[in-house]
């Protein structure tokens, strides 16, 4: 999964971020997850938010799941230093317009979901926030 993991555009500026519940249901959010590396940059912590609980199915969460392991298997996910190693490997990934010049955006999408991954490698805040949505093509099949 990670090898299609693509820099974001600026065109996807809004998918990384919270919006209307109306605006989430016609974006075909499901819901995103946030997480923190803890004090010591190691821990993993994770919170899941509800967009549109009906579009989580079991297979979502299924995909999901192994969307975090294999993040985190290649690093991106591991830890906060190996995040911003990452990051700065991939400038064009800033996100520009952001709170902080250290914003980092990612995107990738598998057969039937979009995922939007916004990262800040940095103590003092979160460092990320994976957006989750059905793909498009797939909304009209709920």
């Amino acid at each position: 999964m990670l090898e299609r993991l693509q820099a974001a555009v600026s065109e996807d500026a809004a998918y990384f971020y919270s919006t209307s519940r109306e605006k989430d249901e016609e974006r075909g959010c499901i819901g995103h997850l946030r997480g923190y590396f803890g004090s010591n940059g190691e821990t993993f912590w994770s919170t899941w938010f509800d967009h549109a609980p009906a579009l989580k199915t079991p297979s979502f969460r299924a995909e999901l799941d192994a969307v975090v392991q294999t993040l985190t298997e290649q690093g991106l996910l591991q830890s906060r230093s190996r995040m911003n190693r990452y990051c700065l490997s991939h400038p064009e990934a800033r996100l520009s317009g952001a709170w902080h010049s250290g914003v980092y955006g990612f995107c990738f999408q598998t057969e039937r979901y979009r995922y939007y991954l916004r990262c800040f490698p940095h103590t003092g805040d979160y460092n990320f926030y994976l957006y989750c949505y059905v793909r498009m093509d797939r909304l009209s099949e709920r």
